[in-house]
């Protein structure tokens, strides 16, 4: 029995193909600093519901739909300190920044954000405390999933609900 193998392509070959065809597929993107990927899910403060967790856009009355959440970043270098912000819409339920923050140890916080780019009322929600990190040009920081928990029941003038009738930054009207 005779068994024929096929031709080898060398390694170097095979690696230029792979790298043309993900430049091709995804682009390039400038290196300039790390990067931050996080995943998000409302959880509501109380609950008898058999799921524990809401929609962005829960339809309770007095709670309205949070929009978009915000990640918000502090990078300490050598010589200055750099703030920056970057957010997705709510639903996406995931984001990653571009590789924008700066070398140096970074104090990363996430925030929902209603209708028009208000801040929720900080009483009607909870999230996790700000988490300090090292960004390296070039990697990535995973956040992994963050659970914001979130007053989704019982609103009144003195509970407020996510996103109700008064959100900081703007006024809404429901």
């Amino acid at each position: 029995m005779c068994v024929v193998m096929p031709p080898r392509v060398a390694l170097s070959t095979r690696m230029a193909l792979v790298t043309g065809l993900c430049l091709l597929v995804h682009g390039c993107e400038d290196v300039n600093g790390g990067a931050v990927e996080l995943s998000w899910k409302l959880r509501p403060a109380s609950s008898s519901a058999e799921d524990k967790f809401v929609e962005c856009d829960s339809d309770v009355d007095g709670a309205g739909p949070v929009d978009r959440m915000r990640l918000d970043w502090e990078v300490r270098g050598v010589t200055r300190v750099w703030t920056g912000a970057a957010s997705w819409r709510c639903t996406a339920n995931h984001g990653v920044t571009g590789f924008e923050l700066p070398a140096g140890e970074a104090l990363l916080t996430v925030t929902p954000l209603c209708a028009g780019g208000g801040q929720a009322e900080p009483s009607s929600y909870i999230a996790p405390a700000a988490e300090q990190r090292s960004v390296i040009v070039g990697d990535t920081i995973s956040l992994g999933a963050v659970e914001i928990v979130v007053v989704v029941s019982e609103c009144s003038a003195t509970r407020r609900c996510i996103c109700g009738e008064i959100a900081i930054g703007h006024m809404t009207s429901r």
